[in-house]
């Protein structure tokens, strides 16, 4: 009888955890898939402003390379430059509930496989975001040390509004204060390679999207959750 009742308390506890580990497997589960869909609208938002950074950067280049230009297109080359700087967004990944169970073990707790893997890849491939945000901020860098080279810093100046950090044309036909074809040059490669990346990381947004997606849909239903 003393055996039987031992082992009962041994099944009775080993039900009782098993049943808590899995109430905690879900919980952190509807908080990833809470993740998730900040990451798709957030992609979602960021390519839009790639999207209009790409079409500046290329009607930039455009101008610049052009030997004679009216007021207008002055005034457009100076908003183009300025602004596109500000559409080079860098987007933030959710991933506070994977980041809570790898650091605490209870990865552990995801119990099928295939499942754990690909939370594992999405997240794995979610990390080539801080690579692309590294690059898209040294290339920046870059090109605002050619504007200085290029740009009248005092029209740029002028050009923003102190109070909300708006960016409005310069009136008039704003010269540049070069056009040396070496110094024109530098800032039109230098802005080629922002818009390459932009290119490549709206690709890849649009694929981690995609990804997400998929998993969340995978989620709610291996999980039962609406």
């Amino acid at each position: 009888m003393l055996f039987m009742a031992v082992t009962l308390g041994f099944f009775v506890e080993n039900q009782r955890e098993h049943f808590v580990e899995h109430k905690r497997e879900k919980d952190y589960i509807r908080s990833m898939i809470e993740d998730l869909k900040l990451d798709t609208a957030e992609f979602s938002l960021e390519n839009m402003e790639r999207e209009t950074a790409i079409v500046m950067y290329d009607s930039l280049i455009t101008l610049l390379n052009q030997k004679e230009r009216t007021a207008f297109e002055q005034q457009r080359i100076y908003y183009l430059a300025r602004l596109s700087l500000r559409l080079s967004p860098f987007p933030i990944l959710n991933d506070r509930a994977y980041e809570q169970m790898k650091s605490s073990g209870n990865l552990r707790l995801i119990r099928h496989k295939e499942i754990a893997d690909r939370i594992t890849k999405y997240y794995f491939n979610a990390k080539g975001i801080s690579l692309n945000d590294d690059q898209t901020l040294s290339r920046l860098q870059s090109l605002i040390e050619a504007h200085g080279k290029v740009f009248d810093g005092i029209i740029f100046q002028r050009m923003t509004d102190l109070k909300d950090f708006s960016i409005t044309a310069p009136p008039g036909n704003p010269a540049l204060i070069s056009e040396d074809r070496q110094d024109v040059n530098e800032v039109i490669v230098r802005s080629h390679y922002i818009m390459s990346i932009l290119i490549y990381s709206r690709n890849f947004m649009i694929s981690l999207k995609e990804e997400a997606m998929q998993l969340m849909n995978d989620l709610k239903k291996e999980y039962h959750l609406n």
